[in-house]
């Protein structure tokens, strides 16, 4: 991919970005107590830290990358941290929720599932999530043909599988957020095999602006929002944290 198509994708990507983990976190979290201390593992660029800074009185968000967290977003309540999950800088029993968004297929291991007992209160609650936005439907509608993805990545993982955590909830969902039409132009072109299939279908010339008009024919009505399908994926969990693993 050219330089040029570097940058544009990037504009893209910053020109807006959903509140998804706001909106999940309202969803499933915003019901209970306001919680202590949060520590978000694999925060990234902070968006998931963010979306739980309203919950807790005080924030970590942990990653490996000193690159993503430059780009951090600071808050009043929220410390950012280059490091893993495997050891972590916080005192022992101090945490009271951990978050995982998108990341703990990269971060699950006996190292962390230890540091884990290690940091968090007695009744800590552990919680992991993973999105997918749908696309297809709209890539369907607009005759944009894009090259299937290959991965091996889950986005269902969890604990489930480990006895050191007990199930609190688990649940796959379709929740909709509303978008506008230039919102979803965007969402479509911050994608590098979306936006090829984008070029290749409008052109090299103001693809954008004729991806915007192709969007509003395919919109039925006058809506000011049009609902973005997301498949989200929720795990909850208490920890033990009173005896060493077997």
């Amino acid at each position: 991919m050219s330089d040029v198509y570097d940058r544009e994708i990037s504009l893209h990507y910053a020109a807006y970005r959903p509140p998804i983990h706001n909106m999940i976190i309202a969803q499933y979290l915003a019901q209970l107590e306001p919680f202590n201390q949060g520590l978000d593992i694999g925060c990234g660029a902070g968006a998931s830290t963010l979306a739980i800074a309203p919950i807790c009185q005080q924030v970590v968000g942990i990653d490996p990358s000193e690159a993503m967290i430059e780009q951090a977003k600071p808050a009043k309540n929220i410390s950012y941290l280059v490091g893993t999950g495997d050891d972590i800088s916080l005192t022992s029993g101090s945490v009271d929720l951990v978050t995982f968004a998108g990341s703990l297929p990269y971060a699950k291991s006996a190292p962390l599932i230890e540091e884990l007992r290690r940091v968090c209160s007695p009744n800590a609650r552990v919680v992991v999530y993973d999105f997918e936005v749908q696309y297809q439907t709209w890539l369907d509608l607009l005759g944009v043909e894009v090259a299937p993805r290959t991965s091996d990545y889950n986005h269902a993982i969890n604990f489930d599988d480990c006895p050191e955590f007990t199930p609190i909830a688990t649940k796959k969902e379709r929740l909709l957020l509303p978008v506008e039409v230039t919102q979803l132009a965007h969402l479509l072109c911050s994608s590098e095999k979306r936006y090829v299939g984008l070029k290749q279908r409008f052109g090299q010339a103001n693809c954008f602006e004729l991806l915007v008009q192709a969007l509003k024919a395919q919109c039925s009505h006058q809506a000011d929002f049009i609902e973005l399908e997301i498949d989200c994926y929720y795990s909850a969990y208490l920890i033990n944290t009173d005896s060493p693993s077997e």
